[in-house]
């Protein structure tokens, strides 16, 4: 069968258009949404002093406005840095947020600014990590979670996540 060369380059050119296409994106996945709130942190352990200090923290939570046995936060804060802006220290989190069993988890990591020795950030002060993982109902979470230091009150935790 004989084609003509501009009918070839025609479709030569819409073929190689279908290879490099994106494809179309998945339609988006619904995002969650999961509200924590727990008492006011103290660390359980401290250990060492200045870049390298960790803090240890263990705590029931409230999820969306329920608490119950096997909700917990459980993590560590280590110091970085101590010379950062306006004196304040540059802290990685790991931090493990359970709800109800051990199967359902969702795990956050990231950095934020603390006040020099202080055991969180600021009361008053708000800051958003990224959500790294999740298991069980929480499967594939990714996302953010903003936090909010309530002082004595307590604190939030808000996460807007999508699953899978």
């Amino acid at each position: 069968m004989w084609i003509s060369r501009p009918v070839a380059v025609v479709v030569a050119s819409l073929a190689a258009l279908f290879v490099v296409m994106p494809a179309q994106a998945a339609p988006s996945a619904r995002v969650t949404v999961v509200k924590v709130y727990h008492q006011a942190v103290t660390p359980i352990a401290v250990s060492g002093s200045g870049i390298g200090t960790v803090r240890t923290f263990f705590i029931p939570i409230a999820v969306n406005g329920k608490a119950a046995d096997g909700q917990y936060l459980t993590g560590t804060l280590t110091t970085f840095s101590a010379a950062m802006a306006d004196g304040q220290e540059l802290r990685a989190s790991n931090l493990t947020f359970v709800f109800g069993t051990e199967d359902n988890q969702m795990v956050v990591g990231g950095i934020s600014l603390y006040p020099p020795a202080g055991a969180t950030i600021a009361p008053g002060a708000k800051t958003i990590r990224p959500v790294i993982g999740g298991s069980g109902i929480y499967d594939g979470a990714r996302g953010q979670v903003v936090s909010t230091n309530l002082g004595a009150n307590g604190w939030t935790h808000v996460f807007k996540v999508r699953l899978g």
